[in-house]
């Protein structure tokens, strides 16, 4: 093959990170043939390795840098769904995933593709059938993207940040899905000190530009929390103008989803054009109200715009004791009775632990004090957007909910 060749198709001890395509099979037939495929596509960076699917899963967790295309073989296992959802919290979704097994089954074959998985090719493999499935890819046939949830307060000081930041860490440190927490404050919003990690202008960067959003740019303009954690956020000047161009926000959103699993917007108000576009590029909307009057009828008004959206994005209310519970207050049942449909979410008062986890900048601390009822909240909020089907070992806070009633 020569010496390009063969340098291409030398077994690595482990992956460098910067690999364009990495295949993880179990056979040597395979193996030959996606090397074929490496050389005859002049792929210059690959890595290709005799394995499992759970050596493809610790492959993947290990990279800084995501492949464009992963190459696993689901031979011999008995639950291929289960495993490949496994891998799914590894592998960006920017990534293209394609199967390979012995099982010719359609269904299988759909279910795969409800996961997110590329393609699926049946054994033995072969170099045309390897090929159409890279280049399918490459010409924008089908492509995973990440969720967008946004999160706006029905007033000022309901606790907006605090839950956002708390569940972003949460699902970074349980799920092992890749975060970007967008702070969309262009004069410093609290994000970046809650998470304990210091703010940039970042976000200013990525809004003029995010036609040349890459890995590299990503790198420049986020502010790493931790491995699967990345936050976006901004501290001009509060005497510099900022304006926004129309579109801005959404075609940054809509690239971001290609290299994040959740995007989570931290919305800096109710109104003007960097909240709508937000709304509209959301796929679930968290709408944070406290028990007051005006945030009962504020939240009322933001679920009728939601509703408008063209993008019909899910919307959730969550209820946050933001201070002592007083008498006076709107009942939680009068408040759910006001909104009359949809999904509503309680978070309890708590000020000791927020408060620390506020100065300390820790907003993980919060969904980590298991004995913690807003720790159970966050848990059980990160539940209902993954689907997961952990339990809260103390009663579930949502018990107190009415099971039927529908907001929005």
């Amino acid at each position: 093959m020569g010496a390009f060749a063969s340098n291409i198709l030398k077994r690595q001890a482990q992956p460098s990170g910067a690999e364009k395509l990495i295949a993880v099979v179990s056979d040597a037939q395979s193996i030959e043939v996606v090397k074929s495929v490496v050389v005859d596509q002049g792929i210059a960076t690959s890595y290709v390795m005799l394995g499992s699917l759970d050596d493809a899963i610790g492959i993947m967790t290990s990279l800084k840098e995501s492949p464009r295309h992963l190459i696993v073989d689901v031979t011999g296992s008995t639950m291929p769904i289960s495993d490949l959802t496994r891998l799914a919290e590894a592998v960006d979704p920017s990534v293209a995933v394609i199967v390979v097994g012995e099982r010719n089954d359609v269904g299988l074959f759909r279910s795969l593709l409800h996961i997110g998985v590329q393609d699926y090719l049946v054994k033995p493999l072969t170099a045309e059938l390897v090929r159409r499935a890279l280049t399918a890819f490459d010409d924008g046939t089908s492509a995973r993207t990440g969720k967008v949830l946004s999160f706006v307060g029905a007033r000022g000081g309901v606790g907006v940040t605090t839950i956002a930041t708390a569940l972003a860490s949460h699902l970074a440190d349980t799920t092992r899905r890749r975060i970007a927490y967008v702070d969309l404050d262009p004069y410093g919003g609290a994000a970046a000190s809650m998470l304990g990690v210091a703010a940039n202008n970042g976000l200013i960067e990525l809004l003029q530009n995010p036609q040349r959003l890459d890995q590299q740019l990503i790198n420049q303009a986020f502010v790493a929390q931790s491995d699967r954690l990345l936050v976006l956020a901004a501290e001009l000047p509060y005497n510099q103008e900022f304006a926004l161009r129309t579109g801005a926000l959404s075609e940054l959103v809509t690239m971001l989803k290609h290299h994040f699993h959740y995007i989570m917007l931290d919305l800096p108000g109710r109104a003007g054009r960097i909240v709508e576009e937000a709304l509209d590029s959301s796929s679930t909307i968290h709408v944070v109200a406290d028990f007051s009057v005006h945030s009962a009828r504020e939240a009322a008004r933001l679920c009728r715009f939601a509703q408008t959206l063209d993008a019909a994005p899910a919307i959730t209310v969550l209820l946050n004791e933001a201070q002592q519970p007083v008498s006076g207050r709107v009942r939680e049942d009068d408040f759910v009775n006001a909104l009359a449909r949809g999904s509503v979410h309680s978070l309890p008062y708590e000020p000791q632990s927020l408060a620390l986890a506020e100065n300390l900048g820790e907003a993980g601390r919060l969904a980590h004090a298991h004995r913690s009822p807003f720790a159970a909240a966050i848990v059980s909020l990160a539940n209902a957007i993954t689907g997961s089907d952990t339990a809260v070992a103390r009663e579930p806070w949502y018990k107190r909910l009415l099971p039927t009633r529908k907001v929005c």
